[in-house]
């Protein structure tokens, strides 16, 4: 027997299970990150949908929201704070998703959508008032985006209806 064509198809046989083993982690890795993603994509949709859920559970909250966005002064104290509260769990959770975005762990599609949400909430009186006081709590990078936006960068005018 020829040793040499032994060790040959010996060498032959373990070079094409390293190729197979690397093809099957590269498929592994890819099914990881595609599953990364959409669990991602699900805990941003629903943080920011129970924000909406919780507005709209409670009028008296939804109405203190609504004024609070348009016409902060007229908001007592105690109505200011409830505002400067949920204007922290709203820009939070759109702090994560900026996060998550620039991550690549959230796609082009659902930032697009949630983007001219936020500045449309960024761009309401009341929050600007809020932001002025409450930035500095917030990554450097997120206010960076935010501040370098202005209101006509929302897509639609009409995402949200104005308070009356």
């Amino acid at each position: 027997m020829h040793w040499d064509a032994v060790a040959a198809v010996g060498g032959l046989l373990g070079a094409v299970g390293i190729i197979l083993s690397v093809v099957f982690l590269a498929m592994q890795i890819r099914r990881n990150t595609a599953a990364t993603q959409s669990q991602t994509y699900q805990s941003a949709c629903s943080a920011l949908a129970d924000f909406s859920a919780t507005l709209g559970q409670d009028p008296a909250l939804c109405r203190v929201w609504r004024t609070g966005l348009s016409t902060p002064q007229e908001l007592d104290d105690n109505q200011y704070h409830q505002f400067a509260f949920l204007g922290i769990s709203l820009f939070r959770r759109y702090e994560n998703a900026f996060y998550q975005y620039h991550a690549g762990l959230i796609g082009d599609d659902f930032w697009s959508g949630h983007r001219n949400i936020l500045l449309w909430h960024f761009h309401r009186p009341g929050i600007q008032r809020w932001w002025r006081e409450r930035r500095q709590t917030f990554s450097k990078a997120f206010c960076d985006y935010l501040e370098s936006t202005k209101p006509g960068d929302v897509e639609s005018a009409a995402l949200i209806p104005e308070s009356k």
